[in-house]
């Protein structure tokens, strides 16, 4: 499969570049920022245990104890995903100056017919990386959202936690 996803990549990148060790490199990048994210889950672990009280002998839960909100508890848990997004401005930057190293191959992407050929091969694979990095960091939001809704008892959840999760997309009405 790998191989399969090498050579179909292989015309959207710069000539000669070594493009199996950019994919390596983004998908370490990917589970590094899924690793940055599993924050997520200490911090809900002490807000949970907030919410209960001892008795003596077992924990009770705390009918007046209210979660914190969704959003509060996630704080900059993606911010690893965001920074690897926004590495892909810096990619995007080295395959165009990939261009002019070694045999100048500039020269050979400035005569070829298609005169956004030099803008495909540089922008394409930053592009799918960056697209990679926000469905994968909407795949984390959804799965930790699920888990926060499932796990908190229905009595300590504050109402609108999803519109709280809108509220914080620019340009996006509540």
């Amino acid at each position: 499969m790998r191989m399969n996803l090498k050579r179909r990549l292989a015309p959207c990148a710069p000539p000669g570049v070594d493009l199996g060790q950019e994919l390596s490199w983004l998908a370490c990048g990917g589970i590094v920022s899924l690793l940055y994210s599993f924050q997520f889950f200490i911090r809900y672990a002490k807000h949970y245990e907030q919410l209960f009280l001892w008795d003596g002998i077992s924990r009770v839960l705390d009918t007046s104890a209210v979660m914190p909100d969704f959003v509060d508890i996630l704080g900059g848990s993606l911010s690893g995903f965001q920074v690897l997004a926004l590495s892909m401005v810096a990619l995007a930057v080295y395959h165009y100056a990939y261009h002019f190293q070694g045999s100048k191959s500039i020269y050979l992407m400035k005569r070829l017919p298609d005169r956004w050929e030099l803008l495909r091969r540089c922008i394409t694979l930053p592009l799918l990386g960056a697209l990679a990095c926000l469905c994968a960091s909407a795949l984390v939001l959804l799965t930790y959202y699920a888990i926060y809704m499932t796990f908190t008892p229905p009595a300590c959840l504050a109402p609108g936690q999803w519109q709280r999760i809108w509220s914080l997309l620019p340009g996006v009405p509540v």
